[in-house]
């Protein structure tokens, strides 16, 4: 798979999946032993704005990393609201 980090190299043990833009350009190679099985189907962002949903991430982040280093932090409330304030702003209708 080749994306924004380079490229890629996946091999996944039976059962897994995984999720990768549609931006990316990837390949799949022959199977060597067993069979396989293969589902594939297409998400769809709320968030349309690469960079948007960027910095979201990246503040749910560090709302994830405070609530876990100093749980009850007054901080949270307000960069929670700030998160779903933004996350409704920029969501697609």
């Amino acid at each position: 798979m080749h994306d924004t980090y380079g490229g890629q190299r996946v091999k996944l043990a039976a059962g897994d999946m995984v999720l990768y833009p549609a931006t990316s350009v990837h390949e799949v190679t022959p199977v060597t032993r067993g069979t396989r099985i293969a589902s594939f189907f297409w998400v769809q962002s709320l968030v349309r704005d690469d960079a948007q949903r960027a910095l979201l991430f990246d503040l749910d982040m560090a709302i994830v990393r405070l609530t876990r280093d100093a749980p009850g932090h007054a901080s949270l409330v307000g960069l929670t609201g700030t998160y779903h304030n933004l996350l409704r702003m920029w969501a697609t209708p």
